[in-house]
């Protein structure tokens, strides 16, 4: 069932000048309108599911993306009181890595390999014979890990599904909901970055070198376009299933962390946004590549060049799983219930200890087989308890992330330069559906140590893509324009922390970090029981 948004009650405004911001998440699909100021007139959802019929999988079947990106475009409209047809301006935020491969036509062959599975563990190590670890990871600036490597991820397509794979192309989450919106075949830097097939201070070409030695053909990948060019325009097929208006320009657009960091406003070297929904990404814009190799460089689409991105795995992922595990109760009933059965039990939540590495773990770890526990049950342990544990072995794991930011952009010798986390004892602007819940952000604030600032305006995704889509159609000015714009949106609210609790998470994010050492290699053996 799709989930609408109202109208934010500012009444309807048509003409040519209106955006329209699509943001294919990993569990959903929003569309929002604004004005060319940056003005939210309306809002729709649509939800989906991702599948994993093995342990370790995570995929999803694109045509799921599409549907709910028809639904909510629609919906949005609706919601703003205009017709599809007064869209001027269209721009994407997307998941990603997510790689498929896709025929002439643009349909899919086969599910397309999201950011968070860990399949792709004998294709990591082919790729290791070929070209060794360090020097991969010189070359791309990036982790060679499942997942997150899209390399990787194609390299298992080919060899486990050939039938698929044989004369098809690959297509990148923007690259296929682009086909469907232009007809266009075309991806973008941010998705270059990550794909382990370009060299990390080019994210606008594919590496011939690093693509040969792989045996993946140039032929077979998308076009790069910038974030804010338009990569096409409405075709006649779109505008029957959207009502949009053929001939509309549609920006290629980006990854949905950096589009959602654009969206919030950042835009010097230093600026850090934190935005919190299935996975919690920690963002840092950099006029150089990452010089830490535990977070992610990433093509970042105005501004700096570059962004280092921190990512756990399954912080809202873990959250959902339990709502659906263990209360029976998902979507928003489930996220209010587990709240309140968190706020019954006290801080370090009676004893009990939670690691939240249900697909593995990203930054700082990079495990694909880590997994998930509850440590330190008893008899006496509630539900309520293991609510809160959720709740803090997310902000714990958090926590890990937010610890790396003074190495990301030093040299050698741990050297920030000034340019890495801004003021490092001023608040982190915090973004992202996760954010609406304000037990968990006093949580966050307390583990961390660290004032959070919460803005009143969350959807900085959409915004994001909108505002790439305006730039290509001439709605808005400059990437400059579209800072200022985004810069006005939201006014934050400080969630600081409390002494004692900082105090007490202290001391718990020891035992945290420490449990996952001494259990890793019983977690190793069971993933791999498990076929992980």
């Amino acid at each position: 069932m799709r989930e609408q948004g109202k109208k934010p009650g500012v009444g309807a405004v048509s003409g040519s000048g209106l955006m329209l911001g699509i943001d294919l998440g990993t569990s959903g699909v929003k569309a929002a309108v604004f004005t060319s100021e940056g003005l939210l007139l309306g809002i729709d959802r649509s939800p989906y599911s991702v599948d994993s019929p093995r342990p370790g999988w995570a995929q999803t079947d694109p045509e799921k993306w599409w549907r709910g990106t028809c639904e909510a475009i629609r919906g949005a409209c609706g919601s703003a009181g205009i017709s599809p047809s007064e869209i001027a301006a269209v721009g994407l935020s997307v998941l990603f890595p997510a790689v498929m491969p896709v025929d002439r036509t643009g349909k899919a062959l086969h599910p397309a390999i999201l950011y968070s599975d860990q399949r792709s563990v004998a294709e990591v190590r082919a790729i290791e014979a070929v070209i060794p670890r360090g020097e991969y990871q010189s070359l791309t600036g990036n982790m060679l890990a499942p997942g997150n490597c899209a390399a990787a991820s194609i390299l298992w397509l080919r060899s486990h599904a050939p039938e698929a794979f044989a004369g098809s192309r690959v297509a990148w989450a923007n690259t296929f909901l682009l086909h469907r919106l232009t007809g266009s075949f075309a991806t973008d830097p941010s998705m270059v970055s990550l794909s382990g097939l370009a060299d990390v201070r080019d994210p606008l070409r594919w590496s011939d070198g690093l693509c040969g030695r792989l045996g993946i053909a140039l032929e077979a990948l998308p076009e790069i376009r910038g974030s804010a060019e338009a990569a096409g325009a409405v075709c006649e097929a779109a505008h029957t299933e959207t009502g949009l208006r053929v001939g509309v320009p549609v920006a290629c657009g980006c990854g949905d962390t950096p589009a959602s960091t654009f969206g919030a406003g950042a835009r010097s070297p230093g600026d850090v946004v934190y935005s919190a929904g299935s996975t919690d990404c920690v963002t840092t814009l950099l006029s150089h590549p990452s010089r830490d190799p535990r977070w992610v460089t990433c093509a970042f689409p105005a501004g700096p060049p570059w962004c280092a991105i921190g990512t756990t795995t399954s912080s809202g992922a873990s959250v959902a799983w339990f709502c659906r595990e263990i209360l029976a109760s998902e979507g928003p009933g489930g996220r209010e219930q587990l709240s309140l059965l968190a706020g019954r039990s006290p801080p370090g939540a009676n004893g009990l200890l939670f690691l939240p590495y249900l697909q593995g773990e990203r930054t700082p770890l990079w495990d694909p087989r880590a997994r998930g526990t509850f440590f330190g049950l008893s008899a006496a342990t509630s539900r309520a308890d293991m609510a809160r544990a959720v709740l803090e072995g997310t902000a714990l794991g958090l926590r890990a992330v937010i610890d790396g930011l003074p190495e990301v952009g030093g040299d050698k010798s741990g050297d920030a330069s000034g340019e890495l986390a801004g003021d490092a004892a001023g608040p982190i602007r915090l973004v992202g559906g996760g954010a609406a819940d304000g037990l968990w952000n006093r949580i966050k604030a307390d583990a961390l140590g660290r004032a959070l600032a919460v803005s009143s305006f969350q959807e900085t995704g959409v915004l994001g893509a909108a505002l790439l889509g305006g730039i290509g159609a001439g709605v808005v000015g400059s990437f400059v324009e579209a800072s200022r714009i985004a810069g006005s949106r939201g006014t934050p609210t400080t969630v600081e922390p409390d002494p004692e609790a900082a105090r007490l998470y202290g001391e718990l994010y020891g035992l945290f970090r420490d449990l996952y050492d001494r259990s890793k290699e019983i977690a190793h053996s069971l993933a791999d029981r498990g076929g992980a």
